[in-house]
C-alpha cells in the first residue's frame, strides 16, 4: 500500500478572477479535511413507524479551510489570492489538489478569508474555499 504525506501534495488555484492555475503549495502549512458527502433525503410514508431514508441524487463536499503563514507577495501570495476583501471575487477560480497519485479539480468560491495575529508569533493566514459544480477525481 502507498503511503503519501506533505511532500506529496500540490495545491494549485486561480491567482484572479478570470486567471490561470498557480502553484501556491509554497504559502500553506494546513489543508483541512476533504470531506464528500451524499445527505440523506427523509422519504417516511404516513402510516410507518420507522423512518425511512432515500440517498440524495447530489454529492456535496463540504467547505476545505487551508492556511499558513502570511505573505503579501504582491500577484501569488495569499493576500493577492483569497483576500476577497481586497479584490474581485465575481466568478468562481479553479483549483486542483494533487496527493501523490490522485488529483482533484473543479471550481470552488472563497468563503472566508482572514488573517490571524499572535504576539510572539508568526501572522498567519486561513482560507476557506466551498467547491461547487463538476469535480473530477482521477489518476495523474
Amino acid at each position: 500500500m502507498t503511503k503519501f504525506s506533505s511532500p506529496d501534495v500540490i495545491f494549485k488555484f486561480d491567482v484572479s478572477d478570470g486567471g490561470s492555475l498557480t502553484d501556491i503549495t509554497t504559502y500553506i502549512t494546513k489543508i483541512g479535511d476533504i470531506n464528500i458527502t451524499r445527505p440523506l433525503v427523509e422519504s417516511t410514508p404516513f402510516g410507518t413507524s420507522t423512518a425511512e431514508w432515500l440517498v440524495s441524487i447530489f454529492k456535496k463536499y463540504e467547505p476545505i479551510t487551508i492556511g499558513g503563514f502570511f505573505d503579501d507577495t504582491a500577484t501569488s501570495g495569499p493576500d493577492a489570492v483569497f483576500n476577497i476583501g481586497r479584490y474581485v471575487h465575481a466568478v468562481t477560480r479553479s483549483f486542483e489538489i494533487t496527493l501523490g497519485t490522485r488529483k482533484l479539480s473543479g471550481d470552488a468560491w472563497i468563503v472566508s478569508y482572514k488573517r490571524t495575529f499572535t504576539s510572539g508569533e508568526y501572522t498567519q493566514w486561513e482560507a476557506e474555499i466551498q467547491i461547487t459544480g463538476t469535480v473530477t477525481e482521477a489518476t495523474v
